[in-house]
């Protein structure tokens, strides 16, 4: 056997395996450059698919409609908010079932970036406000019945949640990244291990299992996990890029998107599966609580695309 062959078959045991897809392309829209996707959030029964300056899409199970125009939808299970500008400012919707109530944030000159649903009565928000003094960063908390101001040790730019008492947001700027972890009454901050790292999302399975998704390099992706007391890098990764999104898979499992394939880590084990739109960027993944349900959303030259899982 030759030193080539050798490295071949050593590649193919230490990369994830690359399996014939389950999921499936549930809609298709006509490419639309001047309004790319942006976001994907599931409800209990509801799918929204946020598009950049343009109106939400809307499933509810039966038909496709389309939901004002906000920036950032978020949630778990039947509590969802959206966020939007208006007049007075940044404008956060809370999901009825049938429709939002708005919940202004009333904050000028604002934008939230990143947010997260805690609970019921907790959900936290984090953006840029720009002042007086210059644009500076910004962090809001709903109470159940107002939102207020907070400060966080460091800028978020990624949050996830399991309850009030176990809120992660990350922190990762020009590839220096630390973690804070919010125990419902003060916040711990931990450096991320192993040098300069980009993380571009987290995913918190429980106290004592949150992932954390990225890059070392533009060619290099890496995956993080905390166990309950420390993060450590997984010792293993896909090499062809870095991981972008990242989400519950509802079985005990996440599934990530790197460039065109997701990716799916349970139990130690990878599963590399090529997305049905194969040269279609991958731009977001939700999880449907309580269920194994997937949703993903992709965009490529010839269109845009709604994934379903399975």
């Amino acid at each position: 056997m030759t030193s080539l062959t050798i490295f071949a078959v050593l590649l193919t045991l230490l990369s994830p395996q690359v399996k014939a897809t389950k999921w499936r392309v549930f809609r298709v829209m006509p490419p639309a450059a001047s309004t790319p996707l942006e976001g994907v959030s599931a409800g209990a029964s509801d799918l929204w698919v946020v598009r950049a300056g343009a109106t939400a899409l809307h499933w509810d199970g039966r038909v496709w409609g389309e939901d004002g125009e906000p920036y950032l939808i978020v949630g778990r299970g039947r509590e969802m908010w959206r966020f939007a500008d208006g007049p007075a400012g940044v404008v956060a919707g809370r999901w009825t079932g049938r429709g939002w109530t708005d919940q202004p944030l009333g904050a000028l000159d604002a934008h939230v970036t990143e947010a997260v649903v805690a609970g019921p009565a907790d959900v936290w928000a984090s953006g840029l406000q720009w002042t007086d003094a210059g644009m500076r960063d910004v962090s809001w908390r709903w109470n159940g019945q107002a939102w207020r101001k907070v400060t966080t040790p460091r800028p978020v730019t990624a949050y996830a949640a399991t309850g009030p008492s176990d809120v992660w947001a990350v922190s990762s700027i020009d590839r220096v990244t630390h973690f804070q972890h919010w125990d419902g009454s003060k916040w711990t901050t931990i450096a991320a291990p192993g040098g300069p790292i980009e993380i571009n999302d987290i995913v918190a399975l429980s106290p004592t299992e949150v992932y954390a998704v990225g890059s070392v390099t533009k060619a290099e992706g890496v995956v993080l996990r905390w166990n309950g007391s420390s993060w450590s890098r997984m010792g293993r990764r896909v090499a062809s890029g870095a991981y972008t999104y990242a989400a519950a898979d509802g079985v005990g499992g996440v599934w990530m998107a790197e460039r065109d394939y997701l990716v799916h880590l349970r139990n130690g084990r990878w599963m590399r599966r090529l997305s049905p739109v194969p040269q279609a960027e991958l731009k977001g993944i939700a999880h449907v609580a309580g269920t194994g349900r997937m949703w993903a959303i992709a965009e490529g030259a010839a269109g845009q695309y709604v994934l379903s899982y399975p």
